[in-house]
């Protein structure tokens, strides 16, 4: 996968070049003795740098091969202690990449995180859910998307984290008008005061950016951050991105709970529903 743009002068000059490979599936179970965790991810890495050669000379001797790419990918999704945060994990991926090869000086990472949510069974030890039994309880996906920056240097890298919900599917039967709309010789579409209105929902938040310590260790497989507290990523009270697991079921609650209450005027409205905004999880 790559992305330049040259100018029309030839081939002599690149003025933006991006790589990396796509679709990485991984599959990673996380065994706590007889509790298990599991985690389904389509990771897409991104890499710019001093890449131009490879455009503009035929030199690979620049380019870190996809492959590497993908192999990496699957290395961290072994050793990393982030794995089953995907904000967290692909901080910690991208933070390898660009640690890792001093040419490169900007990493992009999304990371599509599929659902698999333990099957209820009743349970005697505390625990809901069965230990290692997993269902496919909905088509939504999570997804993150990370941008590390270490253009003021490699002991000075920042980390973008957006985050959000993708293809969650909503209906509701009643409490949904479409009414007023531009009516002209085209139109055939009745208004109406009351309908079912279903939708696919689409929504993403983003972190404060956080500032990421230089790894130490030779092959630069050391991570850790430090955020930005001067202003709340997702409200005042719905945390960082170390707290990425509970801001994700906050955002998907409140997502619901507006759709359902809220007497919805059209889609474009509900999109934008004075609910969400009055909520005190968002800000």
């Amino acid at each position: 996968m790559s992305n330049n743009q040259q100018q029309d002068v030839g081939f002599e000059t690149t003025l933006h070049a991006r790589y990396g490979k796509d679709k990485v599936r991984v599959l990673r179970v996380v065994r706590e003795g007889a509790w298990h965790h599991v985690v389904e991810y389509n990771v897409t890495a991104l890499l710019e740098g001093e890449i131009d050669a490879s455009y503009t000379k035929a030199d690979n001797s620049v380019v870190v091969a996809t492959d590497s790419i993908k192999n990496i990918t699957y290395y961290l999704a072994k050793v990393s202690p982030h794995v089953l945060i995907p904000e967290l994990f692909a901080l910690h991926l991208g933070t390898h990449l660009v640690s890792r090869y001093a040419h490169i000086h900007k990493a992009f990472v999304t990371v599509e995180q599929l659902r698999w949510s333990r099957i209820p069974v009743d349970n005697t030890d505390g625990h809901t859910g069965h230990s290692h039994a997993f269902l496919r309880d909905g088509d939504d996906k999570r997804v993150v998307k990370v941008e590390i920056d270490g253009a003021r240097g490699k002991d000075k890298l920042v980390g973008m984290v957006t985050a959000g919900i993708a293809d969650l599917l909503v209906l509701k039967s009643t409490g949904s008008s479409f009414t007023s709309f531009v009516r002209d010789e085209y139109t055939t579409l009745p208004e109406v005061a009351d309908r079912i209105f279903s939708t696919a929902v689409d929504l993403q938040y983003t972190f404060n950016p956080v500032t990421i310590a230089a790894p130490l260790d030779e092959r630069k497989l050391n991570f850790d951050f430090a955020e930005d507290q001067d202003d709340a990523a997702v409200g005042a009270t719905a945390g960082g991105v170390r707290d990425a697991l509970a801001v994700a079921e906050r955002a998907r609650k409140v997502t619901l709970e507006v759709f359902a209450q809220d007497e919805s005027a059209s889609v474009q409205f509900s999109s934008r529903s004075p609910g969400f905004f009055g909520h005190p999880l968002v800000h």
